[in-house]
Formats: structure tokens, sequence, C-alpha cells
């Protein structure tokens, strides 16, 4: 007993320092905007501003979250003057206007004259990206407006234009023009430099830029530098949100929409049909139209997924709770199964078993999803959903 006291002490010395390590927040100076530029003058230093709404959800989920850490609030109270203003009462509309916020939370820094030096708008999910966040604030040239004006000024260096993109994005702004401006001073040959295939890469989006036509038609030359894979994804992706894009068009048709398809065939794309049918299915579920969507995947699942264990789980699943017709349980059970020969998780064992016991199978039910909770727990993850399964099951 006495070996064992002062272990157990520690521990809960331990527990005790923990539970209280989370216990500090950004401490936000509630003072008119002129009285915090005084402080930022007096103090050196820049005004870090929460720029939010009352109804804004993320906002809320912020500073409950991110406010309240120790690593950030240490960070932001000793190097900043914080402040928050409600961007829709009071003084707050003024300071909106000023700084012409117009998505929430927007992040702003401030310098003491009141010129806004770097901005974030939305909400990170990790603690180093608002430190990262506070010091590009606070580096030379490295700002948001820093950036901008490099740009007006004319500055077309690739490795800065990547920088310049970042903090647009950051910033929730459009970058289309941007894009079109700095393109436009690229000779052709250099669009495969490394540089440009990551700007290509990370902000092409439009199947009719000139940009995505010259990566359609150099895609070995690419494939070569940046790995076959990079490359179908863009391709895939550009793609799939054009297909999006038009089935969603308040304008829709169904002789655009196939003039679209049949332009994506022609591309040369070697992923061409797998891309459509994975658009078509997209906008079955978005439309609610479920019938479709399982007659689409009946066959075109095994066309294109037949080795993704993921896939074939997931459209099993989708199977499961879409449908009643036993000729599609049975062809989902085909994929489960298959998915599990592929790398057996707790997932497809439990989307197996539940499919069986959809068939009528209950001693199969029973087994996979025994196995399903073996894994579960191997895995580190909850199995509470599993053993309500198998306790319906041996009902």
């Amino acid at each position: 007993m006495k070996k064992i006291l002062p272990i157990l002490t520690i521990i809960l010395l331990f527990s005790w320092s923990t539970g209280l390590s989370q216990n500090r927040s950004i401490t936000f100076i509630e003072k008119p905007f002129s009285e915090l530029l005084s402080m930022a003058k007096d103090q050196h230093k820049l005004i870090f501003l929460d720029a939010y709404t009352t109804w804004c959800g993320p906002c809320k989920w912020m500073a409950a979250n991110i406010f309240t850490n120790d690593t950030v609030a240490d960070y932001y109270n000793k190097t900043f003057i914080c402040a928050h203003f409600d961007m829709e009462k009071g003084e707050g509309t003024a300071v909106a206007k000023a700084f012409q916020v117009r998505a929430y939370p927007s992040l702003l820094f401030i310098d003491s004259s009141g010129a806004m030096v770097h901005m974030r708008v939305g909400v990170a999910q990790k603690i180093q990206d608002y430190l990262d966040m506070g010091k590009v604030a606070l580096t030379p040239g490295e700002g948001f407006n820093a950036c901008l004006k490099k740009f007006q000024e004319g500055n077309r260096d690739p490795k800065f234009m990547i920088k310049f993109l970042e903090r647009l994005q950051g910033a929730y702004l459009p970058v289309t023009e941007p894009l079109n401006l700095y393109f436009a001073s690229q000779k052709e040959s250099d669009l495969l430099n490394r540089a440009n295939w990551d700007i290509i890469y990370e902000y092409i989006t439009d199947m009719d830029s000139k940009e995505f036509g010259f990566l359609l038609s150099h895609q070995k030359e690419y494939s070569k530098l940046y790995t076959k894979d990079s490359v179908n994804s863009k391709i895939y992706n550009v793609y799939l949100k054009a297909i999006s894009a038009s089935g969603r068009s308040r304008t829709f048709s169904e002789a655009t929409f196939n003039e679209l398809k049949q332009k994506i065939r022609n591309s040369g794309y070697e992923k061409a049909e797998m891309v459509i049918f994975d658009g078509e299915q997209n906008l079955h579920l978005m439309k609610g139209e479920m019938d479709k969507f399982i007659n689409n995947a009946y066959t075109g699942i095994d066309l294109y997924y037949s080795g993704d264990y993921v896939k074939l789980n997931e459209i099993a699943r989708a199977f499961f709770q879409t449908t009643a017709d036993k000729k599609y349980l049975e062809k989902a059970a085909m994929w489960a199964k298959k998915s599990i020969a592929l790398k057996s998780t707790s997932q497809n064992n439990d989307t197996y078993a539940n499919l069986m016991f959809k068939l009528g199978k209950k001693e199969e039910a029973i087994k996979f999803e025994k196995r399903a909770i073996e894994l579960a727990n191997k895995e580190n993850i909850p199995t509470k959903d599993y053993e309500l399964s198998l306790k319906k099951f041996r009902e």
C-alpha cells in the first residue's frame, strides 16, 4: 500500500493539473475603436479584431473552442491588442463598413494608423493555424495587404503568386481575375514548371480555361514530372465540378447536359466515363432520385470501383438504407463481401451483417456483426451501434 499511494497521488495531481490546463482565454478589450488605436500606438502592437455576428454559428464555435485554448490565448494576449465587435450593432457597423467585412467570422489585424495589415475569413480547425496567422500579420511584407500591393505593382513571380493566392483564398476572395492576369504573363513553355503546376493543381477549376486545356494536351509530360495519380485527380475534379454545376443550373437542359458529357468523352481523358458516372450519381442523390441512383450503381460500381474497398462498402451501405428490393440487396451484399475480401474493417463487416439480416439470414448477420465488434475494438472506435445491431439480430 505504501508503494501504491505515491503513484496514485501523482496520477491524481496530474489529472487535477491537466483538468485546469485549458482555463485561459483571449481577453477582449471592450473599448471604442479610437481608444484601441491609441493603445496600439502606445504599446507598439497590432490590433487583433474578431469581427462576428450573433447569428454566426462558426463564430460561436471559434469563441468556445479556439479563443479558450491556452496556447492561443497566451500568444494573442501577449502579442496583440485583442478586441471584438458585433458587426451588426453599435460601432461594429462602422467597423464593418471601414474594412469591407462581408463574411463571418472575419479576423483582422490592424495597425495603429487604422490600416488593415492582414485578414482571414472563416474558421480554421487547427490551433497552429491561428499561431501562424498571427506570425504572418507580424512579418513585414507577408500580410494580406502587403501581398495585394505587390500584385497591384506588377509582381508576377510564380512563388509569390502561390502566396498571394493563398492570401486571397484565406480572405474568402475570388482568385479568377488574378489568375488570368498571372497566366497572361507566362509563356506556354513555363506552364510545365513546378510552381505553375502547383498553381494549376490548386486553383484552376474551369474546364474551358486555357490552362486546363494545356494540362489536357500535355497529360503525359505532367504525369512524368508530377505523377499520373495527381494529374488524373486534378482532371477528374475539374470535370466533376463542371458536371455538378451543370446539373444544379437553373437553366438546366438535357441537351446541354449531354453536350457536356460528350465534350468530356472527346477530351481523351482516360477516366471520362467514370467521372460522368460519379457526376450523375451525385446529381441523383442531390435530387432525391434514388431509383436512378440505384439502377446506375447496379452496373456502374462493378465497372469503376471493383477494387476500391471503401467505395464498395459505401455504396452497399447506401443500398441497405434505401431499398428493400431483394435483387438490389443481394448485389449490395456481394459488394460488401468483396470489400471485406479487399480489406476487412469494422465498417464493411457491419454493412454485410445488416444486409444479411435484411435478407433474412440471421446466423450470418450475427457472425459478421460479432466480427465488426472485434475489429472496432482493435481499431479503437466506439462499438455501441454495432452492439445494438447484434442485440437486434439475436432477438
